[in-house]
């Protein structure tokens, strides 16, 4: 005898990641898991797509080229469609190396880095725990072993910058800060890193290469 029970309606899923490779094997990985999937590329897009697609929840990728960021885009959708759970996807360590702040980011959203999703299953329960109200577990940009976790905001920005090719006059003007603070500072992020200030190795160098080992080449504001 057929059931008279219904099964439940797939989860909707709005991805936002403008690269079409990542975009098309993440949208797969998700289909296979049971999740109805809509693909957009951008910010403006998005916004249609979650007043069209309705959808329950929302991975956006924090760097989607020129125009809004997936901060942005964030922020705009927990106040016009405040029912959708929100997740940043993105290769950095945490907010600070994508040039945000916590005030970037509105409350409730979660944050996964990509080199943590080892396999589906991890990104699925990530999914499952915005869904399930519960954003605060998935919040790599704060675990305290994550990558520069012993640098200060400001030390970060500094990184930042640097690696960026700015010298420390630039620097000093982005910050509004004296030339020997940031001097002070930049000294600090060698302490920090245990980076040695004599031998061989040019420090302000090895500083940028780790910063763009683990966050890539920043983008100019």
């Amino acid at each position: 005898m057929a059931s008279d029970q219904q099964s439940p309606s797939p989860r909707r899923l709005l991805l936002v990641e403008d690269d079409d490779l990542t975009a098309a094997t993440i949208s797969e990985l998700l289909t296979s898991h049971g999740f109805l999937v809509e693909t957009v590329p951008g910010a403006a897009e998005a916004q249609r797509s979650a007043q069209d697609f309705d959808p329950d929840v929302a991975l956006i990728d924090v760097s989607l080229g020129p125009g809004p960021t997936g901060a942005d885009l964030a922020l705009a959708l927990s106040r016009s469609a405040p029912h959708v759970g929100l997740m940043l996807l993105t290769r950095h360590p945490d907010l600070r190396t994508a040039g945000l702040t916590r005030d970037d980011v509105p409350p409730g959203c979660a944050f996964l880095r990509k080199d943590q999703i080892s396999d589906a299953r991890e990104l699925v329960a990530a999914i499952e725990a915005v869904l399930g109200d519960r954003a605060d577990e998935v919040r790599s940009d704060q675990d305290p072993t994550r990558p520069f976790a012993e640098l200060t905001d400001k030390q970060v920005n500094v990184l930042r910058l640097l690696a960026l090719g700015m010298t420390n006059d630039a620097i000093a003007r982005d910050m509004d800060a004296g030339l020997s603070t940031i001097e002070r500072w930049i000294a600090s992020i060698f302490r920090a890193l245990d980076i040695p200030t004599s031998g061989d190795i040019n420090p302000r160098i090895e500083a940028v290469r780790r910063y763009v080992a683990v966050a890539g080449l920043p983008e100019n504001d």
